[in-house]
């Protein structure tokens, strides 16, 4: 388990230098996307049977960790955000799908489309969930008298 954290931290700052996201930034990506993968796991392990929770629930993390770094950093939310579900996208769910579509094996195709699909639901579902929180509860600002 150690090591996949390890290496879905080493694959988001992988895309996040993909992404040309600053250098000073790259471990807050990985960082990310190790919490990211963390979460999925645990919850995995302790409900097998809970795949899209885990994956709502992994996003609504990811996402509230990019806000409060974007007001900690001064960086956008998205900078951390969207590297940091890179461990969550079905990539080979997407790929079966279309191999079984290659290869004729039409249900086994809708079957993995579908999963995929609703993978990417939830993700989006969580990403919007958290980013729809107010702005004030990620603001460490004091209040500034004139």
């Amino acid at each position: 388990m150690i090591l996949n954290i390890f290496l879905a931290a080493a694959a988001t700052i992988g895309f996040s230098i993909i992404f040309n996201i600053p250098r000073k930034e790259l471990i807050f990506c990985g960082l990310a996307g190790a919490g990211c993968w963390s979460v999925l796991t645990l919850i995995i392990t302790l409900s097998p049977d809970s795949r899209m929770a885990a994956t709502f629930v992994a996003a609504v993390v990811v996402t509230i960790y990019a806000r409060i770094l974007s007001t900690l950093r001064k960086m956008p939310s998205t900078v951390y955000m969207i590297p940091g579900i890179i461990p969550l996208v079905p990539g080979t769910r997407i790929y079966n799908t279309m191999l079984y579509i290659v290869t004729g094996e039409h249900a086994q195709a809708l079957s993995q489309g579908i999963e995929a699909l609703a993978i990417s639901g939830v993700i989006s579902i969580g990403l919007l969930a958290a980013l729809s929180l107010p702005r004030w509860l990620f603001s460490f600002e004091r209040n500034k008298t004139k």
